[in-house]
């Protein structure tokens, strides 16, 4: 099962929409796809679930997230997250056919209470400070996806708040990789910049806090999340090719000494948002643009590349008829 964190330091770059749609994408081949929405702005749960359904059937019957994270107890072990999870039913009937699942655990908006909740427990926002309560709470998310059999899923995608705040970390520490998708755009950038020495300095902390520790307490792996690179999102094409004015910030993404993605997903005024209320990933539309299919087609196959382990076998074409080469998952 590989996990991976969907993180951006700045919003309205499509890190949601990217979520969906390489999930959805994944699933429509023939694999098993969790996604989970850490978002308090749940955008990602309100793409599958209309506001009304996620009002009655997850947020009062606490199948969401937050839900999950209200049922721990000091020195307990907590629920199982599979109990958490929905199948939403528009996604489930599209890919049925085609063998592979599409599962959530959804956001709540009132998830930004859980993220203080957690602040005061490592001790304030210094959390450096003080190190007592620092694993049971970074370690949270990896404990619950722990829970999981190893055959439950083949990919975990974790969208993450638009902030490196405590619950981005804790993904983080959950994910074996990173995803940041950026608009090509000077602020976008310099975003990246930013995330990127947050990212460091929390990995930095975070072992040295284990070191710290060993020997107090079981022993903590070392967190090693691998950089899967940037996804340029909602790039403007001109005959074909991202317009001029914009490579300045493509080639600045580039230059950050992180990879990026040679696909990109173009701006398009039928984005890969999908059709409002329809409760579907606009890749498993239907009425997807060519331009737009192939961008996506053309990512999700870079994405299972980059995502196979060293030395597994090559990833054949991504088809939507053909099941993709099982490597990347082992």
């Amino acid at each position: 099962m590989k996990v991976v964190a969907i993180a951006s330091y700045k919003g309205g770059v499509g890190k949601t929409t990217l979520t969906a749609n390489i999930g959805a994408a994944i699933a429509s081949l023939g694999r098993r796809v969790l996604l989970i929405d850490l978002d308090p702005q749940a955008n990602l749960t309100l793409n599958f679930y209309r506001a009304d359904t996620w009002h009655t059937e997850l947020a009062d019957q606490r199948r969401t997230v937050k839900a999950w994270f209200e049922s721990w107890r000091p020195e307990a072990i907590p629920p199982p997250l599979a109990g958490y999870v929905t199948t939403p039913p528009v996604v489930a009937a599209a890919i049925a056919a085609r063998g592979g699942t599409l599962d959530l655990l959804a956001s709540h908006l009132a998830l930004g209470d859980i993220e203080m909740d957690l602040v005061a427990r490592l001790g304030g926002a210094q959390a450096h400070r003080s190190t007592r309560h620092y694993f049971d709470v970074y370690q949270r998310l990896a404990t619950g996806l722990a829970s999981f059999s190893p055959n439950d899923y083949d990919l975990v995608l974790i969208d993450c708040p638009s902030n490196f705040g405590v619950i981005t970390r804790a993904a983080v520490a959950a994910c074996d990789h990173l995803l940041v998708p950026s608009r090509p755009d000077n602020q976008s950038t310099t975003g990246i910049e930013h995330l990127m020495g947050k990212l460091g300095r929390f990995v930095w902390e975070y072992n040295r806090v284990a070191e710290l520790q060993f020997g107090i307490r079981p022993a903590v792996k070392r967190l090693e999340p691998r950089l899967l690179g940037v996804v340029l999102t909602m790039v403007q094409y001109y005959r074909g090719r991202p317009t001029s004015f914009l490579r300045p910030h493509i080639d600045r993404a580039g230059s950050l000494g992180i990879p990026v993605f040679e696909s990109m997903l173009r701006l398009s005024n039928r984005s890969f948002v999908g059709t409002a209320g329809a409760q579907l990933p606009a890749v498993l539309s239907p009425d997807l643009s060519p331009d737009l299919a192939r961008d996506m087609l053309a990512l999700v196959e870079e994405f299972l590349r980059r995502i196979r382990p060293a030395g597994a076998a090559t990833t054949r074409s991504v088809d939507p008829s053909v099941l993709v080469d099982p490597a990347w998952m082992s």
